[in-house]
């Protein structure tokens, strides 16, 4: 097989399997029960998202940088993303946060998903091995499926319609082929160099907003006290949502934190792939 073909049955495999990764929360969705599956499974996101900002894009990124600049610039950008986003979230639309029923994180997390699956779809496509082709696809496809579930499920508590979960899953899963397309036909006159320091910079701002995701929006929503949930459910049902249920003692409580680190650990099982493929 040459390895144009092999590139070419890999991008359709990865879209395969990201497609497959956003559909089963989508399919949830129309159960019964799916109220109870998103929260259990925003958990599992949240340790995800939790994972892939400190195990994966914040050593990748110091490990890109400090190559290049001797100042520990992958920490500073990393720190600077995180309080980008707290200007974001807390400061500049904190008057809005509880009249939006749909929030900004899903957006941020299309965006830095979307780019990171372009940057990894690139270096497939630019590399001349298939051997080490292989690797890489296999590392990608590890990674894919797991990121569509998490995505597509901050996506769906967020309170998106279907047909807009579509479209952006959609978008999402063709990200890494367009990225293996365009590393077959890359022609860029950036030297090595350049292109170090930028996909290390954007590894270690990545970091930072997926931790503030994952720490301030989706765990800490999941793991809230009672208090601070039944103080969320008095200012939903002012704004006129019906159909937040009154909140109990949450009996998932275990389950969730188990899930957080399941999620934690995936990540951390997925980190001698990552090394292989690089």
């Amino acid at each position: 097989m040459s390895i144009i073909a092999f590139k070419l049955l890999a991008a359709a495999a990865i879209f395969g399997v990201g497609l497959v990764g956003g559909l089963i929360p989508l399919f949830a969705a129309q159960h019964a029960a799916s109220r109870r599956f998103f929260s259990l499974g925003n958990a599992f996101a949240g340790g995800l998202f939790l994972g892939v900002g400190f195990i994966h894009l914040l050593p990748e990124g110091i490990e890109k940088l400090e190559g290049v600049v001797e100042y520990p610039l992958a920490a500073l950008l990393a720190a600077l993303g995180l309080g980008v986003l707290l200007l974001i979230d807390r400061v500049i639309f904190s008057d809005q946060r509880a009249d939006q029923p749909q929030s900004l994180y899903p957006y941020v997390l299309l965006g830095l998903l979307s780019i990171h699956s372009v940057i990894a779809g690139i270096s497939l496509g630019l590399e001349p091995h298939l051997a080490a082709s292989a690797v890489i696809t296999l590392g990608i496809l590890c990674h894919k499926a797991s990121a569509a579930f998490a995505l597509m499920v901050s996506i769906h508590v967020a309170g998106f319609e279907a047909r807009r979960q579509k479209r952006m899953l959609a978008l999402f899963v063709s990200m890494t082929p367009l990225g293996i397309l365009l590393g077959l036909l890359a022609t860029t006159g950036l030297d090595e160099t350049s292109t170090t320091l930028i996909a290390g910079g954007f590894d270690a701002l990545a970091a930072g907003t997926f931790i503030y995701i994952a720490i301030l929006d989706i765990i800490d929503e999941e793991l809230a006290t009672r208090e601070v949930r039944m103080a969320k459910f008095v200012m939903s049902s002012l704004s006129g949502e019906d159909d937040v249920p009154m909140p109990t003692e949450d009996p998932d409580r275990l389950a969730k934190f188990m899930l957080v680190m399941a999620g934690i650990l995936l990540m951390g099982l997925l980190v001698p792939l990552s090394h292989i493929a690089e």
